[in-house]
């Protein structure tokens, strides 16, 4: 097997079709011969959709000789999905994209042209313009920055989920035992010869997007906890502030005292030990409790999926 594909979906088995009639048209011309389930795989994975996804896609693979069908016992995420489709994918090179076709099959050529010379392990789309929504591009670049903030981790911007990665990558990837996966992160963890290549990037065929800043906030912590301390150093920093701000109060407070001023009785010691506390304790314990909900999760040692059929 050449090429694998890996798609995950939930709740949008309904754009797969379209997807697998582009694909079967753009690598037909790529291997320039009809029948393509030879040289390359598609494979879905159904990840607890609660619609009708997985029946559509039951009838996608009669109907496509190279399209395989995972079914996950339930909604594990997007990430584990495409752990799944990994662990899976018998290809030499493994390619991962979105069933919505915002990324175009047509532009995958690109991508595995780039990783096929041998001088890369890893290739990534990267948009020239975003044809999204004015509130989509906000909130993904807001994402970014907040991830980039806390992490320290930069990536080049409008990179896109389209990438190509050849065996050395994904076995590796593969041998990776935590439970969640925030592929901006490992992706620059795991080193390797990265390469970025342009593609053109247009709307979704639905118009709209499930990522909404919900969501891509609730990814963007998930990326911190796993990949930074910032936040610990952070919250201390808040707290020594805070500690100063009280120390700073008191003795001006007592300074006033000792020329004379009129002093409420006990403000003082109130002011300043409230302060102290608050910065000190309360805004530490809520992010020390973040961190342990994470150890919690990862020393259960639990499946990342757990697959119901394989079709």
């Amino acid at each position: 097997m050449q090429f694998s594909i890996v798609i995950p979906i939930y709740g949008d088995g309904y754009l797969a079709r379209n997807c697998c009639e582009e694909l079967r048209h753009v690598f037909q011309a790529y291997f320039e011969k009809t029948d393509i389930s030879a040289d390359m795989e598609l494979i879905f994975i159904n990840d607890g959709s609660p619609n009708n996804s997985l029946e559509i896609l039951k009838e996608i693979r009669n109907d496509f000789n190279f399209v395989k069908v995972v079914d996950l016992s339930r909604n594990f995420g997007q990430h584990a999905a495409i752990a799944c489709g990994f662990q899976l994918a018998s290809g030499k090179y493994v390619m991962r994209m979105n069933v919505d076709c915002q990324d175009p099959p047509s532009e995958a050529p690109k991508l595995l042209d780039a990783v096929t010379t041998g001088q890369y392990d890893l290739v990534i789309g990267q948009y020239r313009k975003r044809n999204s929504p004015l509130m989509d591009r906000i909130t993904s670049k807001l994402y970014f920055w907040i991830f980039e903030l806390f992490t320290g981790l930069r990536s080049p911007p409008h990179t896109s989920p389209m990438r190509v990665m050849n065996r050395a990558f994904v076995d590796v990837y593969n041998s990776l035992t935590e439970k969640a996966r925030f592929p901006q992160g490992l992706d620059q963890w795991l080193g390797f010869r990265h390469h970025y290549v342009e593609i053109i990037h247009r709307e979704r065929a639905d118009g709209k997007s499930s990522y909404n800043f919900r969501k891509r906030l609730r990814l963007a912590l998930t990326g911190i906890l796993y990949f930074s301390d910032r936040p610990l150093k952070f919250i201390a920093g808040i707290g020594l502030a805070f500690a100063l701000i009280g120390a700073l109060l008191g003795t001006f407070v007592v300074v006033q005292k000792l020329l004379g001023a009129t002093v409420m009785p006990g403000y003082t010691s109130l002011a300043a030990i409230g302060l102290i506390g608050f910065g000190v304790q309360v805004g530490s314990t809520g992010v020390l409790g973040l961190y342990l909900g994470r150890v919690f999760t990862e020393v259960q040692n639990r499946p990342l999926y757990i697959v119901r059929e394989i079709l």
